[in-house]
């Protein structure tokens, strides 16, 4: 059987999920240099379950302020435009695939904490650098696996066939997809982030999480996400389909300069931080 071409796969999903209309506003107020606080607080505040889930992460010990937060225009002027809109994606994005295949509800879970994990990590990662976007990191770690979840979900009978490919051989699930589809989940998950009109950085971490230096001007970005993917799966958070670790692709690391010592405490903030946030953001089918 020939496997589904790529572009024709995306075309004809017609219930393909589209970004909550409230997350695209937002997304527009964020890039208008005459917007203020108070525009964006007025669209979040029209919706209750947005707004709600602000103010309990900003609240969380995720964040760690020192004195509750109760308005959502106080959470922007501390957080900033980038950051509020970053976490309203974040907590959005993964209801898009709820209530969909029950079969699939424990898989997914388990992709879910391996991406919210991959995002820990890489938020991890570019405090460590003292990288200035850090919750930008955040949401491509969150986002780099997407492309998983529209296979489980549009292409059942390849990702079962995956599935099996990866036990019987043991290999990464690209490699598996390579063999079945002609392509990955990584080009899967950029077509899906381009129909969602995300910024280029992510698109282009999304697809070469797994290739950095394909990045171009992004690659110190892809760079970050995929060695948080690897510390991620190294701390066993999650399931991304597989059980092998990448391998760490030399100019990547060569390019974060990170000292082989730091891993250790990486690891540790790694963990910590994911345990405090997985209270906070759960996956809800």
């Amino acid at each position: 059987m020939k496997p589904p071409d790529i572009d024709r796969v995306i075309s004809r999903v017609e219930d393909l999920p589209t970004l909550p209309r409230t997350v695209l506003r937002i997304t527009e107020l964020v890039n208008d240099p005459k917007s203020s606080a108070r525009d964006l607080a007025r669209i979040i505040t029209d919706d209750q379950v947005l707004a709600a889930r602000l103010l309990k992460l900003v609240n969380s010990s995720f964040y760690g302020f020192p004195q509750q937060i109760s308005t959502i225009t106080g959470a922007i002027v501390l957080l900033g435009f980038d950051a509020i809109r970053n976490l309203l994606l974040t907590t959005s994005v993964f209801d898009l695939f709820s209530n969909r295949k029950k079969i699939s509800l424990i898989r997914q879970e388990q992709f879910w904490d391996h991406s919210l994990g991959c995002a820990v990590a890489a938020k991890v990662i570019g405090n460590h650098l003292r990288y200035d976007k850090v919750e930008e990191l955040f949401v491509a770690g969150l986002l780099h696996d997407i492309g998983k979840i529209v296979e489980m979900i549009f292409l059942p009978q390849a990702f079962k066939d995956i599935n099996h490919l990866v036990k019987d051989k043991n290999i990464l699930m690209i490699a598996a997809e390579e063999k079945v589809l002609g392509y990955g989940h990584p080009e899967v998950g950029k077509l899906l982030a381009e129909r969602w009109n995300l910024p280029p950085k992510l698109i282009a971490v999304i697809l070469h999480h797994h290739q950095p230096s394909a990045a171009g001007r992004f690659a110190f970005e892809a760079a970050i996400v995929h060695l948080a993917d690897i510390l991620c799966r190294s701390l066993n958070i999650g399931y991304a389909g597989d059980n092998k670790i990448p391998a760490l692709d030399k100019p990547a690391w060569e390019s974060l300069r990170i000292r082989p010592q730091a891993i250790e405490s990486l690891l540790a903030a790694i963990s910590k931080e994911f345990d405090d946030i997985s209270l906070f953001i759960t996956y809800t089918p």
